[in-house]
Protein backbone atom coordinates (compact mmCIF):
# COMPACT_ATOMS: atom_id res chain seq x y z
CA UNK A 1 0.00 0.00 0.00
CA UNK A 2 1.16 3.43 -1.19
CA UNK A 3 2.54 5.90 1.90
CA UNK A 4 -0.47 8.09 0.77
CA UNK A 5 -2.91 5.39 1.19
CA UNK A 6 -1.83 3.94 4.08
CA UNK A 7 -1.84 7.61 6.10
CA UNK A 8 -5.59 8.01 4.66
CA UNK A 9 -7.18 4.81 6.38
CA UNK A 10 -4.99 5.96 9.63
CA UNK A 11 -6.58 9.58 9.45
CA UNK A 12 -9.80 7.90 8.79
CA UNK A 13 -9.41 6.16 11.66
CA UNK A 14 -8.40 8.57 14.42
CA UNK A 15 -10.76 10.53 13.01
CA UNK A 16 -14.02 9.05 12.57
CA UNK A 17 -13.25 6.70 14.96
CA UNK A 18 -15.87 3.89 14.02
CA UNK A 19 -18.29 6.26 15.16
CA UNK A 20 -19.93 6.74 11.53
CA UNK A 21 -20.36 3.03 11.27
CA UNK A 22 -21.73 2.74 15.06
CA UNK A 23 -24.31 5.41 13.84
CA UNK A 24 -25.07 3.41 10.85
CA UNK A 25 -25.33 0.51 12.31
CA UNK A 26 -28.07 1.97 15.01
CA UNK A 27 -30.06 3.60 12.30
CA UNK A 28 -30.17 -0.03 10.27
CA UNK A 29 -30.55 -2.19 13.38
CA UNK A 30 -33.55 -0.11 14.56
CA UNK A 31 -35.37 -0.69 11.24
CA UNK A 32 -34.75 -4.00 11.08
CA UNK A 33 -35.87 -4.81 15.06
CA UNK A 34 -38.83 -2.84 13.28
CA UNK A 35 -39.70 -5.08 10.95
CA UNK A 36 -38.78 -8.70 11.37
CA UNK A 37 -40.83 -11.40 12.74
CA UNK A 38 -39.06 -13.93 14.77
CA UNK A 39 -35.86 -14.22 16.02
CA UNK A 40 -34.14 -15.09 12.21
CA UNK A 41 -32.86 -11.99 10.03
CA UNK A 42 -31.23 -12.64 6.16
CA UNK A 43 -29.34 -9.57 5.20
CA UNK A 44 -27.38 -8.97 2.18
CA UNK A 45 -25.02 -6.20 1.97
CA UNK A 46 -24.46 -4.71 -1.64
CA UNK A 47 -21.28 -2.88 -2.11
CA UNK A 48 -20.23 -4.39 1.22
CA UNK A 49 -16.63 -3.53 0.63
CA UNK A 50 -13.43 -5.14 2.34
CA UNK A 51 -14.20 -3.89 5.90
CA UNK A 52 -18.00 -4.45 6.27
CA UNK A 53 -18.02 -2.44 10.16
CA UNK A 54 -21.64 -1.96 9.87
CA UNK A 55 -23.01 -5.60 9.06
CA UNK A 56 -20.67 -6.96 11.70
CA UNK A 57 -22.05 -4.41 14.32
CA UNK A 58 -25.71 -5.15 13.34
CA UNK A 59 -24.53 -9.15 13.74
CA UNK A 60 -23.00 -8.12 17.11
CA UNK A 61 -26.48 -6.20 18.54
CA UNK A 62 -28.83 -9.49 17.08
CA UNK A 63 -26.98 -11.90 18.50
CA UNK A 64 -27.18 -9.99 21.84
CA UNK A 65 -30.64 -10.11 21.19
CA UNK A 66 -30.68 -14.10 20.46
CA UNK A 67 -31.49 -13.48 17.11
CA UNK A 68 -30.68 -15.78 14.16
CA UNK A 69 -28.26 -13.38 12.04
CA UNK A 70 -26.71 -14.74 8.80
CA UNK A 71 -24.87 -11.74 6.10
CA UNK A 72 -24.00 -12.00 2.46
CA UNK A 73 -21.77 -9.34 1.51
CA UNK A 74 -21.07 -8.51 -2.41
CA UNK A 75 -19.00 -6.59 -4.41
CA UNK A 76 -16.55 -6.18 -6.95
CA UNK A 77 -13.81 -9.35 -5.15
CA UNK A 78 -11.79 -10.99 -6.73
CA UNK A 79 -11.15 -15.04 -6.40
CA UNK A 80 -7.84 -14.06 -3.83
CA UNK A 81 -10.36 -11.40 -2.03
CA UNK A 82 -12.87 -14.15 -1.56
CA UNK A 83 -10.61 -17.17 -0.08
CA UNK A 84 -9.20 -14.55 2.26
CA UNK A 85 -12.17 -12.96 3.14
CA UNK A 86 -14.67 -16.53 3.64
CA UNK A 87 -11.54 -17.73 6.23
CA UNK A 88 -12.54 -17.44 9.51
CA UNK A 89 -15.72 -14.93 8.68
CA UNK A 90 -19.23 -15.35 10.04
CA UNK A 91 -19.80 -13.03 6.92
CA UNK A 92 -20.39 -14.79 3.46
CA UNK A 93 -18.73 -12.75 0.57
CA UNK A 94 -19.32 -13.09 -3.21
CA UNK A 95 -18.49 -11.68 -6.16
CA UNK A 96 -20.93 -9.20 -6.72
CA UNK A 97 -21.96 -10.54 -10.58
CA UNK A 98 -22.32 -13.81 -8.39
CA UNK A 99 -26.23 -12.13 -7.38
CA UNK A 100 -27.42 -12.71 -10.95
CA UNK A 101 -27.51 -16.13 -10.39
CA UNK A 102 -28.17 -16.15 -6.59
CA UNK A 103 -32.02 -17.55 -6.29
CA UNK A 104 -31.90 -16.88 -2.41
CA UNK A 105 -34.07 -14.78 -0.52
CA UNK A 106 -33.42 -12.23 2.16
CA UNK A 107 -35.44 -10.20 4.96
CA UNK A 108 -33.30 -6.66 4.15
CA UNK A 109 -30.90 -5.84 1.21
CA UNK A 110 -28.94 -2.96 2.32
CA UNK A 111 -26.88 -0.44 -0.24
CA UNK A 112 -25.27 1.84 1.83
CA UNK A 113 -23.47 4.63 0.04
CA UNK A 114 -22.92 2.52 -3.06
CA UNK A 115 -24.82 4.29 -5.37
CA UNK A 116 -22.75 7.11 -5.92
CA UNK A 117 -20.07 5.52 -6.69
CA UNK A 118 -21.66 3.88 -9.75
CA UNK A 119 -22.82 7.28 -11.25
CA UNK A 120 -25.13 10.10 -11.59
CA UNK A 121 -25.80 9.41 -15.11
CA UNK A 122 -26.37 5.35 -14.71
CA UNK A 123 -29.70 5.87 -13.34
CA UNK A 124 -30.69 2.72 -15.18
CA UNK A 125 -28.05 0.45 -13.92
CA UNK A 126 -28.85 2.06 -10.30
CA UNK A 127 -32.76 1.38 -11.55
CA UNK A 128 -31.92 -2.69 -12.63
CA UNK A 129 -29.98 -2.64 -9.39
CA UNK A 130 -32.58 -1.98 -6.87
CA UNK A 131 -35.30 -3.40 -8.99
CA UNK A 132 -32.83 -6.67 -8.40
CA UNK A 133 -32.58 -6.07 -4.92
CA UNK A 134 -36.40 -5.93 -4.17
CA UNK A 135 -37.19 -9.06 -5.91
CA UNK A 136 -34.70 -10.54 -3.86
CA UNK A 137 -35.60 -8.91 -0.46
CA UNK A 138 -38.80 -8.32 1.80
CA UNK A 139 -37.38 -5.05 2.60
CA UNK A 140 -35.03 -2.55 1.15
CA UNK A 141 -33.01 -0.02 2.82
CA UNK A 142 -31.09 2.40 0.45
CA UNK A 143 -28.66 5.11 2.12
CA UNK A 144 -26.55 7.57 0.26
CA UNK A 145 -25.76 11.02 -0.05
CA UNK A 146 -26.72 14.08 -2.09
CA UNK A 147 -25.06 17.14 -2.82
CA UNK A 148 -26.90 20.64 -2.68
CA UNK A 149 -24.24 22.48 -4.09
CA UNK A 150 -20.85 22.76 -5.13
CA UNK A 151 -19.42 23.46 -1.30
CA UNK A 152 -21.53 20.27 -0.49
CA UNK A 153 -20.08 18.61 -3.36
CA UNK A 154 -16.57 19.18 -2.58
CA UNK A 155 -17.03 18.55 0.84
CA UNK A 156 -18.45 14.91 -0.41
CA UNK A 157 -15.52 14.16 -2.99
CA UNK A 158 -13.35 15.32 0.36
CA UNK A 159 -15.11 12.78 2.39
CA UNK A 160 -14.89 10.23 -0.31
CA UNK A 161 -11.41 10.53 -1.07
CA UNK A 162 -10.32 10.09 3.05
CA UNK A 163 -13.06 7.30 3.37
CA UNK A 164 -12.37 5.13 0.15
CA UNK A 165 -8.85 5.73 -1.63
CA UNK A 166 -6.99 3.70 0.05
CA UNK A 167 -9.63 0.52 -1.26
CA UNK A 168 -9.08 1.87 -4.89
CA UNK A 169 -12.84 3.09 -4.55
CA UNK A 170 -13.66 5.88 -7.62
CA UNK A 171 -14.12 9.16 -6.02
CA UNK A 172 -17.49 10.60 -7.79
CA UNK A 173 -17.17 13.89 -9.81
CA UNK A 174 -20.78 14.39 -9.08
CA UNK A 175 -23.29 13.59 -6.44
CA UNK A 176 -27.06 12.75 -6.52
CA UNK A 177 -29.63 15.53 -6.06
CA UNK A 178 -32.78 15.02 -4.65
CA UNK A 179 -34.53 15.38 -7.41
CA UNK A 180 -32.77 13.13 -9.33
CA UNK A 181 -33.47 10.02 -7.54
CA UNK A 182 -37.18 10.70 -6.76
CA UNK A 183 -37.64 8.81 -10.37
CA UNK A 184 -36.26 5.78 -9.79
Amino acid sequence: MSLLKSFLKNLRKIVLNGQREKELANQFINLIKENITGNKVKILDYGSGFQPKVIQLIRTEMEKDNISFEAHCYDFYSEKNLINLNINSKEKYFNIKKLEINNEYYDFAIISDVLHHIGVNKLDKISKIIIDLKSKSKFLIIKDHFEFNLISRQILRFMDFIGNYYNNVNIPKEYFKKKILIFL
